[in-house]
């Protein structure tokens, strides 16, 4: 594909970018407008071609304006993520590494959690604190959990329940993929990371429930559940608890014979 001049009207744009590094798909539009007004270049792009010729440029220091949609309205939104590494440890400048360890385990949480909810209440959250054995009190772990809410890196429902921000999905969508493949769900048509919203009427066809992700306008009876042909490493180990809980039961019934027998 034919990659057009790299101008002073992108420079103008990833300069005014980089203090947000995340807004909507309107004000991206506005700045591109105004990069060309500042700069006076002649032959300007369409801003589907500007973004192109942008990232082409950034590619080379595994930078990437990357276009997503807000799962809440459907909103698109952009976003300039890192290519390249594990975004979490790029954390450290603004978290400790305690604090990082916890949203670590906050994700983890999160992303496994059952019924593809794809949330924590804030009693469970809270509770990590503790199993972590940090210095962290639990009054700090409340604090620190509004910090990583008003940082975007987490959402908060009504309900008190923390799932995943747009943020998240976006700059850590590498680490995501890597780390939990088996749990996630994906866009056929644009490959974003899916936590919230309704299935198609294929997806509906083979699951009764049509939800995924929390919700609190949705009660809590309507969850999805895993499709059977689905392998993930949670199905393992839930395999490995039923062999356990099955032969419990007939260590159960083997007693209760002896007793019979007696």
């Amino acid at each position: 594909m034919l990659i057009n001049e790299y101008t002073d009207a992108h420079r103008l744009f990833l300069q005014a970018s980089l203090s947000e590094r995340f807004f909507t798909e309107e004000t991206a539009i506005e700045i591109y407008r105004k990069a060309y007004e500042a700069t006076a270049v002649q032959d300007q792009e369409t801003f589907t071609e500007f973004m192109t010729t942008l990232n082409a440029k950034l590619n080379s220091i595994d930078l990437e304006f990357r276009k997503s949609h807000n799962e809440e309205d459907g909103s698109a939104v952009w976003a300039l993520v890192n290519t390249n590494g594990d975004e979490i440890a790029k954390m450290a400048t603004e978290y400790t590494p305690i604090e990082i360890s916890f949203f670590r385990r906050l994700i983890e949480l999160i992303v496994t959690a059952d019924d593809e909810s794809f949330s924590v209440s804030s009693i469970t959250a809270l509770k990590e604190v503790v199993k972590l054995k940090t210095s962290i009190s639990k009054s700090n772990g409340e604090i620190l959990l509004q910090r990583f809410v008003d940082d975007k890196w987490l959402s908060r429902s009504r309900g008190g329940r923390y799932s995943l921000s747009l943020r998240s999905i976006l700059e850590l969508q590498y680490y995501l993929k890597k780390e939990f493949e088996d749990y996630l769900s994906e866009c056929i048509l644009c490959y974003d990371i899916v936590t919230k919203g309704q299935r198609c009427e294929m997806a509906q066809f083979w699951d009764s429930s049509n939800v995924i992700g929390d919700c609190d306008s949705i009660d809590s009876g309507s969850r999805p559940k895993r499709s059977n042909n689905q392998t993930t490493k949670k199905n393992t180990r839930s395999q490995k608890l039923e062999v356990d809980y099955d032969q419990m039961d007939q260590d159960d019934d083997d007693d209760q014979m002896e007793q019979n027998d007696e």
